[in-house]
């Protein structure tokens, strides 16, 4: 993976390339967004940069909805060629969306923000002391007030180790980390993906996903600019309306790959009512991550929608994180082997009574894509053996580079980036088993979150979502469980309290039944803000 073409170049031989196309989905209108149309959009977004002050290595905070996805297009790809640096936090449309952004603008003082016209709305009327000469508005007409104009674009000369993006983790609310992605090692990134995937100009991809987060970008824009391939750009909002959608249009598009999150298939069984006559033969592929996978879900899907011609292991797990842009390992071919669990270790301070007892949902991840190496240690920093539980740490050219505007000093050990995951190798594959925040010391004991959520499932068959709260002044610690169900009044609420007591040997603090779990904008469930809902008498 020598000598790699800019970020710049594979931008300037993608407009070229009238090959590959894009199409766009709206409440079922199809329309082709041209190349010609792309560059004009590009033309007008650099004009409106240019003329606000925007140079080569500033930081642009992207506040444009994905839904406006030729604004959203064009814009990003105008910061590529000028070489500003794109940063993405979810556009907007509330108090806390509002606070976040000011705080990541007031950290970085010298940055500008680009908005659509709705966003900006909303940032105006709850910040209401903002610098408006950061703020730029995108509008996807012509402007004719610009003082200065261009004709064509311009490529920025970016050197490998220019920042070109940064990609907001999901953090707490006020808090969230700036995960800062260089030219090489994001083309590196790129690069090992194309591979792995096995990525050509004949493909089409078709995402639903929100633009702004790194699945999306991935998907969505990078992975398809990169290949020249074609893509489809679906509504979000139009999936969470009506999931049938998604297949409908994977059936029209004749599109072969696709990806969603694990919460989506659930959804789709649900809205199927025997009037589909889709044809899905055409999927090599669907990428599911973001979320912990369940096997169950995906077996009764793919059981399912076998009469649709669907491929037999079509859902393919990824595993990765905002700081290796998304990609860490992949499960392309979803190859389960078996794992004798007696044979299970831990290397660290982990109960391995759930696993054994096979209530947790054990699914490999894949093998890591070329040029990352995967590594399993315990609290101190030794390598652990396969079969045995330990850190998930990962080591590779194509990681980020650090924190925006923090310490990045001890991030990486001999190279070694820690995940913050937890889980074990075999057979070179991996499988995650869960997060060391999510781990809690209640009544003399280590207790995953994770490990909760799977027993429950198992046994009462409900969507629960386990949240931990850490009490500094008594020094307790506690565990609420939320059951989102349409009949609250239904839910064995003691059943299941004494249930998780007699096979964990803990009490849960409360077991509350909801009509809907609050969810972030890729569709995860917010755990924190559902809990903190729940205390402030919001739900």
């Amino acid at each position: 993976m020598q000598n790699l073409p800019s970020l710049n170049q594979k931008l300037k031989e993608y407009l070229e390339d009238n090959n590959s196309k894009i199409t766009l989905i709206k409440s079922e209108k199809y329309t082709l967004f041209s190349k010609g149309d792309l560059k004009q959009g590009i033309i007008r977004a650099r004009n409106a940069f240019l003329n606000a002050g925007v140079k080569q290595g500033d930081i642009v905070i992207f506040q444009i909805n994905s839904s406006a996805k030729k604004a959203f297009l064009s814009n990003f790809f105008a910061l590529v060629s000028l070489g500003a640096v794109p940063a993405f936090l979810t556009a907007s449309r509330n108090r806390d969306q509002v606070h976040r952004l000011k705080n990541v603008a007031q950290s970085n003082p010298k940055s500008f923000i680009v908005a659509d016209d709705e966003t900006l709305q909303f940032i105006k009327f709850l910040w209401e002391d903002i610098d408006e000469k950061r703020l730029i508005i995108t509008h996807e007409e012509n402007q004719d007030d610009f003082k200065t104009a261009e004709s064509d674009i311009a490529y920025a000369d970016v050197k490998p180790s220019d920042n070109v993006l940064i990609l907001y983790s999901s953090g707490s609310t006020s808090d969230p980390k700036g995960v800062v992605m260089q030219n090489e090692s994001f083309l590196k990134m790129i690069k090992s993906l194309e591979i792995a995937l096995s990525l050509s100009e004949k493909d089409k991809w078709l995402i639903w996903l929100p633009l702004e987060h790194v699945f999306g970008i991935l998907a969505g824009v990078v992975l398809p600019m990169y290949s020249k391939s074609n893509v489809v750009h679906m509504d979000a909002g139009d999936f969470i309306q009506n999931p049938k959608s998604w297949l409908d249009a994977i059936h029209q598009t004749r599109a072969n790959k696709s990806a969603a999150p694990n919460f989506a298939y659930p959804m789709i069984l649900k809205a199927l009512d025997g009037s589909e006559n889709w044809d899905l033969s055409c999927i090599d592929f669907i990428l599911n991550g973001g979320e912990p996978l369940s096997r169950k879900v995906v077996e009764v899907f793919e059981k399912t929608t076998e009469k649709f011609k669907l491929k037999k292991k079509a859902i393919a797990p990824v595993y990765g994180l905002t700081e290796a842009l998304g990609g860490v390992c992949l499960n392309i071919k979803a190859c389960y082997p078996e794992i004798d669990l007696n044979q299970l270790k831990s290397g660290i301070d982990f109960d391995l009574t759930t696993i054994k007892r096979g209530d947790m949902d054990l699914i490999s991840q894949g093998f890591a894509i070329p040029g990352m190496e995967i590594g399993i240690f315990d609290s101190e920093n030794h390598r652990l053996e396969e079969l045995t539980i330990g850190e998930i740490h990962i080591k590779s050219e194509a990681l980020f580079s650090g924190y925006l505007n923090l310490d990045s000093s001890g991030l990486f050990v001999d190279g070694w980036f820690d995940t913050g995951d937890l889980g074990f190798l075999y057979m070179d594959m991996l499988y995650v088993v869960g997060r060391k925040k999510d781990m809690f010391f209640i009544h003399g004991k280590n207790v995953y979150l994770r490990d909760i959520e799977q027993v429950v499932e198992k046994k009462f068959s409900y969507r629960v979502a386990a949240c931990g709260e850490n009490n500094s002044q008594t020094g307790e610690n506690a565990v609420y469980l939320f059951i989102e169900t349409a009949n609250t009044d239904e839910i064995p609420i003691q059943k299941i309290k004494n249930f998780v007591f007699s096979e964990m040997g803990f009490s849960l603090k409360e077991v509350i039944p909801i009509k809907q779990f609050i969810r972030t904008a890729l569709g995860k469930i917010a755990k924190q803000k559902t809990l903190e809902a729940y205390k402030n008498g919001k739900i």
